[in-house]
């Protein structure tokens, strides 16, 4: 079962890497100097309003205000919920055209 979890990880991960890359790659088209991406294990809630404002000295939190379908609208909406309520740094929640 661990080589079986172990290879999800990595999958995912390399997916996340892919998907991130070409955000990166379109960000800098667009003319948007420094950026980067991280990819962190852990409570998105806790990573998003805490520990990476925090790790990056961010000032503000940039989030979307819900995901693409009703199970990812049920988590990420939570996420972004939580985030706004609890992190230390403004937040700025934007919707999708």
């Amino acid at each position: 079962m661990t080589d079986f979890k172990t290879t999800m990880v990595e999958q995912v991960a390399e997916t996340a890497k892919k998907t991130l890359d070409a955000y990166l790659q379109q960000a800098k088209d667009a003319g948007v100097q420094n950026v980067d991406y991280t990819i962190e294990y852990g409570s998105p809630k806790d990573i998003i309003a805490h520990q990476a404002p925090e790790k990056l000295n961010a000032d503000l939190i940039m989030i979307g205000a819900t995901g693409l379908n009703a199970i990812e609208r049920l988590l990420i909406g939570s996420v972004t919920e939580y985030v706004t309520r609890t992190a230390n740094v403004d937040t700025l929640i934007v919707r999708a055209k």
